[in-house]
Order: C-alpha cells, then structure tokens, then sequence
C-alpha cells in the first residue's frame, strides 16, 4: 500500500498529468500523441520485465526495470506510475524486495488505469 494514498485512488491528473506533458513539449500535441503511443506500446513489456526480475528476486534488475519504467512515465507525464516506480527503485537499490510482490501488484493497477484515461 502506498503511505501518500493508502487506497490506491487517483484523479486523472495524477495518473496523467497531460498539461505537464504537452507544455514540456512547448505544445506540440503531435508530438505528445507519438510519445504517448509509444508509451503504451512498451508498457505492457516493461510490465512484465518487472515482474520477472520480481519473481527471480533479482534486485538488480528490479532496479534497472523500474528506473526505465520511471523513465517513459516520466516523459509522458504518467506521474503515478513514476512515483511507484521510484518507491520500487528505491527499495531494490538497499536490496530490500520484501515487499515486491504487493508493490508490483499496486504498480499494475495503476498502469491499468492510467491506460485507460491516455485511451480515453
């Protein structure tokens, strides 16, 4: 559970943050919507990348999966995704996956629901 939003509801703002986005790219909603089309086709990988190096309790890994799924998060403005990501990211850099598991499964609702307002 996540200590800033133990219930794990967002507001389309937090899950996508589009204003943000589209002025970091001083407007240009072409270029958003490629960047965005992007983002949701290597999503769904960069998902199950995560849960593999979860799975195998490689740390390393979780930390290099979860810095890049920062990453493309960040650049789209999907900021609830980013925040998860950088608490996973944090916890497997002092190798403490404990709680993997239950992270992960917080980090895919919020990917489902950030897909579907980017979809919407």
């Amino acid at each position: 559970m996540d200590a800033k939003n133990p219930n794990n509801t967002y507001t389309k703002e937090q899950l996508w943050n589009r204003d943000a986005a589209i002025s970091r790219l001083a407007g240009n909603e072409g270029l958003l919507n490629r960047i965005v089309d992007m983002f949701l086709s290597q999503i769904e990988q960069k998902q199950l990348s995560l849960k593999d190096a979860a799975d195998r309790q490689d740390a390393e890994a979780v930390r290099f999966n979860s810095h890049a799924m920062k990453g493309v998060s960040g650049d789209v403005g999907a900021d609830a995704i980013r925040e998860r990501a950088c608490a996973i990211e944090a916890q497997a850099k002092q190798g403490d996956l404990s709680q993997i598991n239950g992270d992960i499964r917080a980090l895919d609702d919020i990917i489902n629901q950030t897909i579907s307002v980017m979809r919407y």
